[in-house]
């Protein structure tokens, strides 16, 4: 993995980020780039990622500052439980913290930037503090700055930070099951839900009236998934939310039967390289942006 890393990085910094771009596309899609006039999905995604012309883009992407857009949108409610939002691990007030929470940086995704506490008595302040100062500083080591090698320019502009909030289901090691909503210019017209996202991962693909669609999008077609008790609501929220741009991806939670949540705003799904089954379903989508 370090040698791959180390070769991805060379490989950019000697071809320059869009014939890097170019090359990673090909490789991901199976068909080549077209940055000057791009017409399916995927490319468009792409250049947004080359461009940097996007407004708001550090800010939809920055887990503590889009907080403050959420709540002005469309109100704190949807927002989780923060307890503490930290630069630094010796900010932690470890004793006011509750019985569960999660932490997690601001500055991106998986493993490598998130911790779940079921149970705090399992963790000392020590083992709190010791991974909060992993979180903020993994990107020290350049092979861990995943934007150098993803072209997502907009992650390198943000000041690390750790919010730790409100475990959405306290006593397991789980996350709710999310719903992503495609929003093209202010307006969902797809949604998505994964299933088993770190094994044996699969994905459910539905309109607004929840209807299946037959097409792939990345992964293996997953099982059917109960319509959202709440879900006009939650396509309220979202176009809410994507109103002021042409594509924005927003995830959002129901939890306890009818309270959702906020998850992420996401303006490049799948670093624009997911593969559509039928292939034809990527214009689809681009002809939507």
């Amino acid at each position: 993995m370090k040698a791959k890393l180390i070769y991805r990085l060379v490989t950019r910094s000697i071809l320059g980020p869009i014939v890097y771009e170019k090359i990673q596309f090909r490789r991901h899609t199976g068909y080549w780039c077209d940055l000057k006039s791009p017409k399916t999905f995927n490319e468009k995604i792409c250049c947004r990622k080359v461009s940097r012309d996007m407004k708001d883009a550090v800010m939809l992407q920055d887990k503590v500052a889009v907080r403050e857009y959420v709540k002005k949108t469309v109100g704190d409610e949807y927002l989780t439980k923060c307890f503490q939002i930290l630069e630094e691990p010796e900010d932690l007030d470890y004793n006011a913290l509750p019985d569960s929470f999660v932490v997690k940086g601001n500055d991106g995704c998986g493993p490598e930037s998130l911790l779940i506490v079921n149970d705090k008595k399992k963790f000392t302040e020590k083992d709190i503090r010791e991974n909060i100062s992993r979180i903020l500083r993994r990107h020290d080591n350049p092979l861990k700055r995943f934007y150098l090698y993803s072209n997502e320019w907009w992650y390198g502009m943000i000041k690390p930070k750790v919010i730790i909030e409100e475990h959405l289901l306290p006593g397991t090691g789980n996350v709710p099951l999310d719903y992503k909503f495609f929003v093209f210019h202010g307006k969902v017209q797809y949604i998505q839900v994964d299933f088993g996202r770190f094994v044996n991962h699969t994905r459910s693909l539905y309109d607004t009236e929840w209807r299946r669609q037959n097409f792939k999008l990345g992964y293996p077609v997953g099982p059917d998934a109960a319509r959202p008790t709440c879900l006009e609501e939650m396509i309220r929220i979202a176009e809410q939310l994507g109103s002021n741009y042409d594509f924005v991806r927003v995830d959002l939670y129901q939890v306890e039967d009818e309270r959702i949540v906020f998850g992420e705003i996401t303006i490049a799904p799948s670093l624009g390289h997911a593969r559509f089954e039928p292939v034809s379903w990527d214009r689809v989508f681009g002809d939507l942006w």
